[in-house]
């Protein structure tokens, strides 16, 4: 009978014993997974910080290139994308409420980063693009969700740690666009900021011919803004310039010389290789003999572009003649 008793009483003491040691490492590996969970916060925190930073500069379109634009969302949209991972590789056995929250926000985050990359560029490639602004809107507002997701998880984490006595991480205060009332029309807006960058978001292609004088240099200039040239060969040295933002190549130049009774002269055309941004070029037309005494018009034409906005500085003449012998 003692020994029963004893026996008993050794099976409640290991019992005991067991439970303990049982709570103990559940308590261990939850309070592990939740320091992890933590960890992994505030990479998320610091990365999104960052992102959200340079987020704010990218919607300053006033003075960014397309190439800055790409560079700076790219950084932005690879920050997110690693902050998902983060939290999608944390121990999917750990569920808490702050968890659950941060998982929310990072998936919206990127989910709305990742379509106004998109939607913008869209946009940068086709101006006239339809409907544009509601991929935009959308995007607004999947960050805006986002924003409130990120916002719930910060309160509720801080409120449950001063309870807990738990030591938190820096954990940044992040807000890309905050809490949008109308996604419509924020997007409108960014629309029409964005089309009026003047730091070339846009691509502009646009050649024009900036001036032409004669070679020899004119000894004089009539009331009727006729040049008064020598009797000698004459050149035409021609300005061309790219008022663009986008290299231009292959570029035609045409050349027609007529004389006053609107017989053609001379006829010439020429291609150049390639004329960069907001550069200049000097091309020289064939030297040729006119005939004194006759008003001759040299007519320059530019080929142009795909897609060239301003077709009007494409053109131009200039009047000359040899006073006539004697």
């Amino acid at each position: 009978m003692k020994n029963s008793i004893k026996n008993i009483l050794l099976v409640v003491f290991v019992s005991i014993i067991s439970m303990g040691v049982y709570q103990y490492y559940q308590n261990y590996n939850e309070a592990r997974s939740f320091n992890d969970f933590l960890d992994n916060a505030a990479l998320v925190s610091s990365l999104h910080l960052e992102a959200s930073e340079e987020f704010k500069n990218v919607l300053d379109f006033s003075e960014i290139s397309r190439e800055q634009f790409e560079n700076k969302i790219d950084k932005v949209v690879s920050n997110s994308k690693e902050a998902y991972e983060i939290i999608n590789n944390t121990d999917a056995s750990l569920t808490l409420k702050e968890k659950e929250l941060l998982s929310i926000a990072t998936s919206y985050w990127l989910q709305g980063l990742e379509m106004f990359e998109v939607s913008i560029i869209t946009l940068i490639d086709n101006p006239n693009s339809e409907k544009i602004q509601e991929s935009i809107a959308q995007s607004i507002s999947d960050l805006s969700i986002g924003d409130r997701s990120y916002s719930e998880f910060l309160f509720l984490i801080k409120q449950n740690a001063t309870s807990e006595g738990t030591f938190l991480p820096v954990l940044y205060e992040i807000e890309y666009v905050g809490l949008e009332d109308n996604s419509f029309k924020f997007a409108d807006l960014l629309v029409e900021k964005a089309k009026s960058s003047t730091g070339g978001l846009f691509l502009r292609r646009n050649l024009s011919i900036s001036g032409a004088e004669f070679k020899p240099t004119p000894i004089a200039v009539t009331e009727e803004n006729y040049l008064v040239l020598l009797n000698e060969k004459i050149e035409l040295q021609v300005v061309l310039t790219n008022e663009g933002n986008v290299d231009a190549y292959d570029v035609v130049i045409l050349i027609l010389v007529t004389d006053e009774y609107g017989e053609t002269i001379h006829e010439q055309q020429s291609k150049i290789d390639s004329i960069g941004p907001q550069e200049s070029r000097i091309f020289y037309s064939d030297a040729i003999n006119i005939e004194a005494g006759v008003l001759h018009e040299w007519f320059i034409k530019l080929e142009e572009v795909e897609k060239e906005e301003n077709l009007n500085d494409n053109l131009f003449n200039i009047f000359g003649f040899i006073p006539p012998e004697g």
